[in-house]
Order: structure tokens, then C-alpha cells, then sequence
């Protein structure tokens, strides 16, 4: 027994005394991951009984920034350009942060732009859900995984997302439900994917033989 106490102090104190070795710059340039997730609503989704999925939605996940309006100069003058502004910063503070952008109907719009200008400025996304949307930019290869959610009903808008050209490495899966465009936003099903993908550690950063991070979906699904 005291063999073994004399063995842990000695591993104890040649990790304190690697510690104090090293220069200060070095433990403060390690930052652990963190993740910020966005969820904009769709037009006029400022009145409840239209907005009520996505309000829903962020009860689930913690810490999310919700954002619904009624117009789509509100929505692309003033919300945009804000969830982009605190992106930058939040990359500046800590580069391995994982971001979330999750939108429906205008606010899909919304965030598949974001996701375009954040890729001008290398600032990777960690996910994107796309709910119903249009109209829909071009994915690029900042994005690590991307869904695109549609709907059956005739209401729906049933725009597909597309890649940018020269993107082969963003992981796309397509559900269709057999919903209304706005009930599609509290489908529960939805709410169980979103908060998984969410959820999943970044293996780019954490790369493992044999251990992707992706899932082997299928392209598309009716539910």
C-alpha cells in the first residue's frame, strides 16, 4: 500500500511541475469545444399560434437563441446581420465553438445565407436544419451536416438543398413528412432528429479509425 500512495505522488507531482513549465501562452490558447444554437422562425411567426413549433423547439435545447418577426425586412435587414455579427465573435473568442443554425420556412432562407457568408469568413457550422424553405443558398463546404426537412401536404414549399460547386464533403439527409408546412415546425419526430444531430461530437476534431461522426441515413424519408 505504500508503494502505490508513494507511485501516485509521483505522478501527481511531475504533472504539477510539467505544468508550471509551461508557458502561459500555451494553456491559454487551449480551449474546450462549445456549442451556440440559432433558431429562426418563419414569417409573421411573432404571432403565437404560427410561431409555436420552433418556441417548442428551443424549450429542448439549452441555451438556444430563438428569433421570430413578422416581416422579411426585419427578418434579413436586422436578425440576420445580428446572428452573424455574434457568430464572428464568438469564433474570435473560441474558433473550436460548434455552431447550430436551424430554420423554417423564411428563416431556412436565412440560414442557409448565414451559413454561405460565414463560409467567406472559414467560420465552419456544425449542423444546419433547413425546415420548408425558400428561397435556399447554395450549401458549401463549411457545413458539416445539413437536413433537409420537407413536407407533403399542399402548403409545403418542398424546395430542395442544393451544394455549391466543388462541395463534396457536406453530409446531407432529406426527410419528407406528411405534415402542413406549419405544423411541420412541431413535429416531434423533427424535434428528436434536430437535437440529435446537435448533439453528436465534432470527429473532425476528435478523429478516430474507422469512426466517421456520420450517420448511414437514408437520402430520404416519408413519415
Amino acid at each position: 500500500m505504500t508503494g502505490l500512495r508513494n507511485f501516485y505522488f509521483i505522478v501527481i507531482s511531475a504533472v504539477a511541475i510539467t505544468l508550471q513549465l509551461l508557458p502561459s501562452s500555451a494553456l491559454a490558447q487551449y480551449k474546450p469545444a462549445q456549442s451556440k444554437t440559432y433558431l429562426i422562425n418563419g414569417l409573421v411567426s411573432a404571432i403565437p399560434f404560427i410561431g409555436y413549433g420552433m418556441a417548442n423547439l428551443k424549450k429542448r435545447i439549452g441555451g438556444a437563441s430563438l428569433y421570430s418577426y413578422v416581416s422579411p425586412i426585419e427578418g434579413t435587414a436586422i436578425i440576420q446581420p445580428k446572428i452573424v455579427r455574434e457568430i464572428r465573435s464568438l469564433h474570435r473568442q473560441n474558433p473550436r465553438i460548434q455552431i447550430n443554425l436551424i430554420g423554417i420556412s423564411y428563416g431556412a432562407s436565412m440560414v442557409t445565407a448565414i451559413s454561405a457568408i460565414l463560409s467567406r469568413d472559414n467560420i465552419p457550422v456544425n449542423y444546419l436544419g433547413v425546415i420548408d424553405g425558400r428561397p435556399l443558398t447554395k450549401i458549401h463546404s463549411n457545413v458539416r451536416r445539413t437536413d433537409n426537412f420537407t413536407c407533403s401536404f399542399l402548403d409545403c414549399i418542398g424546395v430542395r438543398l442544393r451544394m455549391a460547386r466543388g462541395n463534396n464533403t457536406t453530409h446531407k439527409v432529406s426527410f419528407k413528412f406528411r405534415s402542413t408546412h406549419i405544423s411541420l415546425g412541431n413535429n416531434v419526430d423533427l424535434h428528436n432528429r434536430v437535437i440529435q444531430q446537435i448533439s453528436r461530437v465534432n470527429y473532425s476534431q476528435l478523429a478516430q479509425p474507422g469512426n466517421t461522426g456520420i450517420d448511414n441515413m437514408p437520402v430520404a424519408s416519408i413519415r
